[in-house]
């Protein structure tokens, strides 16, 4: 019974065969049961029954498979039990989970600044350093945080700006690579100044770590399978995926969840979703779409910069063979295949952007991936010649993704 679950094919035909096979033999043996007697009403009746049990079945069946209502037969029938003890109450409502306390500020010198003079964030802004602790996901990270000097302005101090997230991948990336590799800051601050993008907070997060250590990894677990193994789980942050089973592994609600929060509480950022953006270079492009596509409450707009379309969102550091990160769960794998969702669940209100190179098929990719999109999500390619692999060989084209981004992302 394992292998026919709600969800399953197979399930799904037999139930619609059945019941167009009730719904033939109805009409076939319905003269038969004509008559005014107790038995042909009850006859007629229980042709009637049977046909109404088994389509309604199948309506239900073909709606659980599309949707996905239950997965298994444990989530519909509550077969799995779970013993909880409440051993001891927080009287202090909430305050615990405070982001307030899990965000450390510290300022650099990483903002740009003209000769001759000091610096003044209300004329050069300002990069802040920060070190995060996600609340809900139970990882921590390093982010660097871009504030445009019309942050500091007093013609600003009630505004709130736009805020982008900016997430790097690969092995060769540094925490620093979006602002020594792609310059980030100066574009942002060169765009504004030149009337091609409005001010913009930039919040640029290369990993996550776990908090609790795993020197050694139970069998089966994604360490075990060839990720890299150390002081954390061995799960490699890029695969922005919450992991059942797997320790540490909730990437996606740190990202989705905890980085917005901690960023919110700490500066003046918008409150609705319309001045929010994802986007990420490498492995991290398909996370930047994915928390789009999967966190439309959160995020307006997306953009993927030579990011990978297919497959799922992380590789393994070695040639061990590829981890199976889905825990066998074929729903789970399809919920996390954004091809699948395009095709198979209705569209988030969601603007994205697909930059790769015309080399290799990258651009093929590209303009399947655009093709699969309906209204009210809307996407564009933008392709540079050749296949830059690294983000220093996609700099000059970084300003024009700012642009494309500021030109959808809404202050208040």
């Amino acid at each position: 019974m394992s292998d026919v679950e709600p969800t399953s094919a197979g399930l799904l035909g037999l139930v619609c065969v059945l019941a167009a096979a009730a719904f033939g033999a109805a009409v076939v043996l319905w003269p038969r049961a004509a008559g005014s007697g107790l038995r042909p009403i009850a006859a007629r009746s229980g042709l009637l029954l049977t046909c109404q049990v088994l389509l309604t079945a199948a309506i239900v069946l073909v709606a659980n498979r599309y949707f996905v209502f239950y997965a298994t037969w444990n989530d519909l029938l509550g077969g799995t039990n779970v013993k909880v003890q409440v051993k001891q109450v927080q009287p202090s409502l909430g305050k615990e989970a405070d982001p307030s306390g899990l965000v450390h500020r510290n300022g650099t010198d990483l903002a740009p600044v003209r000769r001759g003079r000091a610096h003044d964030p209300a004329k050069d802004g300002r990069v802040d350093h920060l070190r995060l602790r996600g609340a809900r996901s139970g990882l921590d990270a390093e982010a660097y945080v871009y504030l445009p000097p019309q942050y500091f302005q007093p013609a600003y101090a009630k505004k709130r700006l736009p805020v982008v997230l900016l997430l790097s991948g690969g092995r060769s990336d540094g925490k620093l690579t979006w602002i020594k590799d792609a310059n980030v800051p100066a574009a942002a601050a060169e765009a504004v100044r030149t009337g091609r993008a409005q001010p913009a907070v930039y919040g640029m997060v290369r990993s996550v770590r776990g908090l609790t250590p795993s020197p050694h990894p139970p069998a089966g677990s994604l360490a075990g399978q060839g990720l890299p193994k150390g002081g954390t789980t061995g799960i490699r942050p890029s695969a922005c995926l919450d992991l059942p089973g797997q320790g540490g592994g909730q990437a996606e609600t740190f990202y989705a969840q905890d980085l917005p929060t901690a960023l919110a509480q700490t500066y003046r950022l918008p409150r609705a979703r319309g001045g929010w953006a994802a986007a990420g270079f490498g492995t991290s492009g398909q996370c930047a779409l994915r928390l789009a596509m999967l966190h439309s409450d959160r995020f307006a707009v997306g953009a993927s910069v030579a990011g990978r379309l297919t497959g799922p969102p992380t590789t393994p550091e070695s040639n061990a063979p590829r981890p199976d990160l889905y825990g066998g769960s074929k729903v789970f794998e399809q919920d996390n295949d954004l091809h699948w969702r395009l095709e198979h669940l209705p569209p988030p209100p969601v603007s994205v952007l697909l930059a790769d190179g015309s080399a290799g098929g990258r651009a093929e990719a590209a303009e399947r991936f655009r093709g699969l999109v309906k209204p009210p999500m809307r996407a564009e390619t933008f392709l540079k010649p050749a296949a830059p692999a690294t983000l220093k060989e996609w700099r000059p084209m970084v300003p024009h993704v700012l642009e494309w981004l500021s030109a959808r992302l809404r202050g208040e």
